[in-house]
């Protein structure tokens, strides 16, 4: 059983997955985008409440115990048997833009239950920068991209076609988005065996 801070498990509970970037169908302006999306759920086994400690199973029969500090609100409203939901999203986006000098912007979005609702956020963080195109290998299929920062990263087209429409110089404005999201829920009852036996023999005629 590993202990682990809220962040860290989040981090370990939700990891990205890789993801494959589509080719846009614009002729005049070519973009590349892809999309990540992984949802997990886990079950409550155990809470130590003075501790602040909850314990949670997957469906292999791991388990961790998460430490919730403070910012986990209505910490109270947790059960054991809950079932905790994890989402995460990841987003990348890259299109051509008119001329003009690299720059970057962030920004952070954040989200938390009401009171009295059971325990649930999000948080996204979405990054926006231009960059420029240093180099293109067409036989790869590959285009180099540098930032203001001096940071270079290549990007691969699907089809080798749209770096005919492209250039080196040209400005591209690269987003990159990455939300998680966390949920509790308390399962449905399911009506007891024993309901349904008594509703059996109701059912049954006397013998005469």
């Amino acid at each position: 059983m590993r202990r682990l801070t809220l962040l860290a498990a989040l981090l370990a509970l939700a990891l990205p997955l890789a993801a494959r970037a589509q080719q846009g169908t614009s002729a005049a302006s070519p973009a590349f985008s892809a999309v990540v999306k992984e949802t997990k759920k886990f079950t409550i086994s155990a809470i130590d409440k003075p501790g602040r400690v909850v314990t949670l199973k997957n469906a292999a029969g791991d388990t961790a115990s998460i430490e919730c500090g403070e910012e986990v609100k209505n910490f109270a409203q947790l059960k054991v048997g809950d079932v905790v939901k994890t989402v995460y999203t990841e987003a990348l986006t890259v299109h051509v833009e008119g001329a003009g000098e690299a720059e970057a912007t962030s920004e952070t979005h954040t989200s938390q239950a009401k009171p009295g609702e059971k325990p649930a956020a999000g948080i996204m963080e979405r990054t926006t920068a231009k960059a420029k195109i240093t180099a293109i290998d067409k036989v790869k299929g590959t285009a180099t991209l540098a930032t203001a920062s001096g940071e270079q990263f290549t990007v691969t087209a699907d089809d080798k076609a749209n770096l005919d429409k492209v250039k080196v110089g040209n400005t591209v404005v690269v987003t990159y988005t990455v939300a998680h999201a966390v949920s509790v829920t308390t399962p449905t009852a399911t009506k007891s065996a024993s309901t349904k036996s008594a509703s059996s023999k109701s059912s049954t005629k006397p013998k005469g």
